[in-house]
């Protein structure tokens, strides 16, 4: 089951941008060792003569293109060695595909080697510049279902950024009016550090994991549908917190449980990625189109979360997340400015696998559309797992009763984690075993 790419174009901004260099602010310089962020969304033919038509999709991201510039360029050096984007409308890949093969042959697409075939590769052999920001690549299914693979650079934004973008490429697509869609506020500068930097906390967080992933694929990922009643039951145990705090907190117990860590006195981290833009005071303007992600961190050894009961360590989360807050991220922009070795200055916290874990919630994805006029994909699928990483994933549709959570462990230590995750059956102490 091979993937044969037919044709690719470049496609360019529908209508003249601006040809300049575009500042990236400290926290997009973090993720250009990243590269592109990869994700699938599989859709099912819904009977119509011109299922995701080429030219409809080309069009409508031409026009996307235009108002959001910066996606059709370059990443270039200063002269000072600090990475930008050169706009100059480039443009970005966009190819066609087919596969000899049943979209439910994929199942629910759990992230392996396979997947890869389902988008572009971006190729940086000529330098950094070589390679478009943004690659599409639609690949036909024999049942005429439909993948769409994404691959956007990590600096062009996270994913709330990336959201405004999608919304207006479906909107594009199915011939919405361009003034309905959302504006981006692509001024970046509004992250810039201040002068001079003056860092008001530690952050270690950001010094202490390697810049780029680790090998993808070489630990098996895994998609877990949780009950939304069972979900329930849990929340029940620690009434006052969200639903990411009791889950996140659920997890982290499960799975250091699971992983059998011999020193059970250590500290280990849950890392958190939380979104700042209304975190800022005044919060950042509405269509913020970027990285804007800090990372927060709880920190319990193994004996200690074995010691406590659930609604203490979803406390332990929420004041780690309660500190990100604006003194604190503007701290965080000024320590990212420090002098000081290029190439080991931003860091990525909680790409560092056992015995940290990191917890990401793409729930809120299900409240974009991602219908470019054919219906809603099936579901949201990220294509580059590492040890020790979570996605609790959107739910599928309105009607679901079930959250699904894709979970990147050893194999002994996941067999381990589903039957203690999946019974919700922990008391509110129990017991870590080395062994």
């Amino acid at each position: 089951m091979n993937v044969t790419v037919k044709e690719t174009w470049i496609v360019r901004p529908a209508g003249e941008t601006p040809n300049r260099r575009f500042w990236l602010s400290n926290m997009d310089q973090m993720y250009v060792k990243i590269g592109h962020i990869p994700f699938l969304l599989p859709y099912k033919h819904d009977g119509s003569s011109n299922f995701f038509d080429v030219g409809v999709m080309k069009d409508s991201l031409a026009k996307t293109l235009s108002t959001f510039f910066p996606v059709a360029g370059r990443l270039a050096q200063d002269e000072t060695g600090r990475y930008e984007i050169d706009c100059s409308g480039q443009g970005v890949f966009f190819a066609e595909a087919e596969i000899d093969a049943a979209i439910s042959d994929f199942g629910d697409f759990q992230p392996t080697m396979q997947l890869r075939q389902f988008f572009l590769e971006a190729d940086y052999s000529l330098g950094i510049s070589s390679s478009p920001l943004l690659l599409i690549q639609v690949t036909r299914f024999r049942c005429g279902g439909v993948c769409l693979g994404v691959a956007g650079h990590h600096t062009l934004s996270d994913g709330g950024g990336l959201g405004t973008f999608v919304i207006t490429w479906c909107n594009l697509a199915r011939g919405f009016p361009a003034d309905k869609n959302p504006t981006p506020f692509l001024d970046r500068t509004i992250l810039r550090s201040r002068t001079p930097p003056s860092p008001l906390f530690q952050h270690t967080e950001y010094e202490s994991s390697p810049a780029a992933l680790p090998p993808l694929f070489l630990t098996p990922t895994e998609i877990l549908d949780i009950p939304i009643q069972q979900i329930k039951q849990l929340k029940g145990k620690a009434i006052s917190y969200s639903t990411y705090e009791v889950m996140a907190a659920h997890i982290w117990r499960c799975v250091t449980i699971a992983r059998r860590l011999a020193d059970q006195r250590k500290p280990i981290t849950l890392h958190i990625s939380v979104d700042g833009r209304q975190r800022f005071n005044p919060p950042l303007p509405p269509g913020y189109f970027g990285n804007c992600v800090f990372h927060a961190k709880a920190v319990a050894s193994p004996a200690e979360l074995a010691s406590e009961s659930l609604e203490q360590t979803a406390e332990r989360i929420r004041r780690a997340i309660r500190r990100i807050d604006d003194g604190y991220m503007r701290s965080v922009i000024d320590h990212l400015d420090r002098p000081g070795d290029e190439t080991s200055k931003f860091r990525i916290p909680g790409n560092t696998g056992s015995p940290d874990l990191k917890i990401i919630s793409w729930t809120r994805m299900s409240f974009l559309p991602k219908d470019f006029g054919w219906g809603d994909p099936m579901f949201t699928r990220s294509a580059n797992p590492w040890e020790g990483k979570c996605h609790i994933l959107p739910k599928v549709g309105d009607d679901d009763d079930s959250l699904p959570l894709a979970v990147c462990l050893e194999p002994d230590a996941m067999e381990r984690f589903k039957g203690l995750f999946t019974s919700f059956a922990l008391p509110p102490q129990w017991r870590l075993s080395p062994l």
